[in-house]
């Protein structure tokens, strides 16, 4: 009788590790499929996200480029460009001035004419510009006038202070300067429109950036200067994640713009000259290995580099008026979807630690029905 109640118990204990089982297996499989879904919803998101990232930084650029080219516009509608002597053209310096201060990204505005005269504006807001000119300590403002005729070229620069006044007047020595020769104004002669050049060395501070630049009918080109380190410093203030990279750069790999402008420049083999670098060459295995497979693409893809994986996406960047300019932004998939991640991870736990508490339960649960069903008979 003994051995017939204990072998009753042993059965009633199998039927209730029976009845758990599917339980288990149950909160288990909901736990996995929780998971999954989680999963693929992360990686639509991170999509998406990425997307975001890609537009935002591209209207951060059209804002960049479009308020100063449509202030070239205007001016090209102005009588400046049928002026002929400097007294003339001064009239037009507040009109100049007030580009610049509505598009803090410039540094500096101009004018060339097809007989060779120009006429340049530029701020001196930093002691390193006032340095550069040996400018007074007042003058706030700098023009550049060359003035041309059949026998003589007459170079001078202005120094002006808050209120466009003139503090002092200077002949400037003459370096040869041709703004025909330049390549702002033979590429928008050629064009005969509106463009952005690709990045070149600025004559009067020898700094590397692009140039906005609008012809005017036959007269003369517009043009206004976008240095490398301001183009840099947008992308850098787009930076999602502390390790992401972000690069403009033209359709030959010439790097428009990089978070770390330091780094842009280099002197050529045999040479005293500074060239920009193209992305290969930028110190970075990554962008190296990412070269590899050619500078015009447009993809979203994974590469697993430097011990972790990348979300990467290349695209080509439609602004009126640029050369093929592409935009490459590469973000480590566990900063990209860091915090969904740890989400998706604690779903998991939870989703586990709730099947498990639910097992003394489920267990109480059968032996209370177990003992009903043998009180009954």
């Amino acid at each position: 009788m003994p051995d017939t109640k204990r072998t009753a118990r042993s059965r009633h204990s199998i039927f209730l590790l029976l009845g758990m089982l599917p339980m288990l297996l149950l909160g288990i499989s909901l736990s996995l499929f929780h998971y999954q879904q989680l999963d693929k919803l992360i990686r639509t998101d991170g999509d998406a996200l990425f997307q975001r990232i890609v537009d935002q930084v591209s209207g951060e650029l059209e804002n960049i480029y479009h308020p100063p080219m449509q202030a070239l516009n205007i001016m090209a509608l102005s009588k400046l460009v049928t002026t002929t002597n400097l007294s003339e053209r001064l009239d037009y310096l507040p009109m100049m001035a007030q580009v610049l201060s509505d598009n803090v990204q410039l540094n500096s505005v101009y004018i060339g004419w097809q007989g060779g005269d120009y006429l340049m504006l530029r701020p001196l807001g930093n002691r390193l510009s006032l340095q550069r000119f040996s400018a007074p300590r007042q003058a706030r403002w700098m023009a550049w006038h060359i003035g041309s005729s059949a026998t003589t070229r007459q170079n001078s620069y202005l120094f002006l202070n808050e209120n466009l006044q003139i503090i002092e007047a200077r002949m400037a020595p003459d370096e040869g300067y041709d703004p025909r020769e330049r390549p702002w104004y033979a590429a928008a002669s050629a064009a005969n429109q509106r463009l952005i050049t690709t990045p070149y060395l600025f004559f009067s501070t020898r700094e590397f950036g692009t140039t906005l630049a609008r012809a005017s009918n036959d007269l003369a080109v517009l043009g206004a200067d976008l240095t490398l380190d301001r183009l840099s410093e947008a992308l850098r203030q787009q930076r999602m994640t502390p390790s992401s990279e972000l690069i403009l750069y033209t359709s030959n790999g010439v790097v428009v713009a990089y978070q770390d402008p330091n780094r842009l420049l280099h002197t050529t083999q045999g040479s005293n000259s500074l060239e920009p670098r193209r992305f290969n060459e930028l110190g970075s295995t990554l962008l190296a290995t990412l070269a590899q497979d050619g500078y015009e693409q447009e993809r979203q893809t994974i590469k697993e580099l430097e011990g972790q994986r990348w979300v990467i996406q290349q695209q080509r960047i439609n602004i009126l008026g640029t050369p093929d300019v592409y935009l490459a932004v590469l973000i480590p998939e566990a900063e990209l979807l860091s915090e969904a991640y740890r989400l998706r991870t604690l779903g998991l736990w939870l989703s586990l630690a709730i099947s498990l508490l639910l097992l003394p339960l489920s267990w109480l649960l059968w032996r209370r029905l177990l003992g009903l069903q043998q009180a009954d008979r």
